[in-house]
């Protein structure tokens, strides 16, 4: 009776195991990438669009038929907008699921902790938002890319149309990290080179919530222009109590590419009215190739794109390169990277430069009126990428003392 039990299972095993394989073999391949950002905090907004931008790239990828195969799957992480759990985050999304591209971080800090992760376990990882410059000088590494305008090139960008159009006399305020200090120095060499006068400088601490006890260091300083360095929610804080102080009438005012999203600039305006900064994107812009993207990107979301459209690129710079390297292997994958040139984007042709993986665009210089990002000018790429510098320290030879002029 035993040897009849063990009979039927064996074979109802047997059967199951037949029933079974063919729905193995018809499982599709899939490959996995990592959305790391800050999905809560002061930076919200930036890893929200980011993750949208990467959504939109990997739909269209797999309705094509995926990356050598593989369906695109996505896993989203929040760094908390701080290095330690940016880092941990990423050795999961690399060591537990496995991926084969990271996106992000989001703020400076925590990308350039997320670097030496990258490095250590090679993996791809494309920065699309961060804009401090030790990433494509000191921190860099071969699997590391970047589509995001770094502080040194929006410094470059800017600096020329402050001396000739707003004023010689600067005061830069900027927030106390990586980010901010990064575009404020930059700000300050480009400035200072091209005859500008800095008559000051100052930090605030990330997630300041009353700015007003620099306000009369700014006041007495002389300056013409206000150059600040700050994003997210501290921006518009800042912004805000400029405003109730008189001093958004009183000062011209610049700043970087990442300082508001054009989300947040209705909600204030009236303070934000004459804002300069130079970008890469603007929902308001008319350029043929920026309002297809922006239509695509609104009909699949409700809302405008903004400067998170780099994430979008980001994953389709991968794809290519992928395809084109006809492997996952990272250093065959970084190695097609190098020289890449995509066309048709929605800032016209976008290189990636072999010496430090920057990516090489035009971008715009815009102003805000009433509440919209509007462009004023056109910046050619080759002229603020400025020189490879990787290896070399940024910081070397800077100084924030002020170079009174007579």
């Amino acid at each position: 009776m035993k040897r009849v039990s063990w009979l039927v299972l064996l074979v109802a095993v047997a059967a199951g195991v037949a029933w079974l394989a063919p729905a193995a073999v018809s499982q599709p391949k899939v490959v996995k990438i990592g959305d790391l950002g800050s999905k809560v905090g002061v930076f919200e907004g930036y890893g929200k669009y980011q993750t949208w931008g990467i959504q939109m790239a990997v739909e269209e990828l797999n309705a094509k038929g995926g990356v050598l195969g593989h369906k695109v799957e996505i896993i989203s992480e929040d760094d908390e907008t701080k290095p330690a759990p940016a880092v941990r985050k990423a050795e999961k999304l690399i060591l537990q699921d496995d991926v084969k591209l990271i996106v992000g971080a989001v703020s400076s800090g925590a990308t350039m902790a997320v670097m030496d992760v990258t490095k250590k376990h090679r993996t791809i990882h494309w920065n699309s938002v961060s804009c401090a410059e030790f990433m494509r000088t000191t921190k860099f590494h071969k699997y590391y890319f970047s589509n995001q305008p770094d502080s040194r090139m929006q410094a470059n960008g800017l600096a020329k149309y402050i001396v000739d159009k707003m004023g010689k006399k600067v005061y830069i305020f900027y927030t106390d990290y990586a980010m901010g200090q990064s575009d404020g120095r930059q700000f300050k060499t480009a400035f200072e080179k091209l005859g500008g006068e800095v008559v000051g400088v100052a930090g605030a601490p990330l997630d300041t919530k009353d700015f007003s006890p620099w306000f009369g260091a700014i006041n007495a300083s002389g300056a013409d222009v206000l150059f600040l360095a700050f994003a997210g929610t501290d921006s518009l804080r800042l912004m805000t109590q400029l405003h109730s102080f008189g001093m958004t009438k009183k000062y011209r005012l610049a700043g970087i590419d990442c300082f508001l999203l054009q989300q947040d600039l209705a909600s204030i305006a009236e303070p934000m009215e004459g804002f300069v900064q130079l970008n890469h994107f603007s929902a308001y812009n008319p350029d043929a190739a920026m309002q297809a993207f922006n239509q695509k990107f609104k009909k699949k979301f409700g809302v405008d794109a903004n400067i998170a459209a780099g994430a979008y690129d980001a994953v389709l710079f991968w794809a290519a390169a992928v395809e084109k390297a006809k492997s996952f292997d990272p250093d065959k994958v970084a190695e097609a990277h190098e020289g890449m040139c995509v066309d048709g984007t929605h800032i016209g042709r976008q290189c990636i430069r072999k010496d430090d993986h920057q990516v090489v665009m035009d971008m715009h210089l815009y102003q805000v009126k009433d509440g919209k990002n509007l462009p004023i000018a056109r910046i050619a790429g080759s002229d603020t990428i400025g020189e490879a510098m990787v290896g070399k320290d940024p910081v070397a030879g800077f100084t924030w003392e002020l170079k009174k002029k007579n």
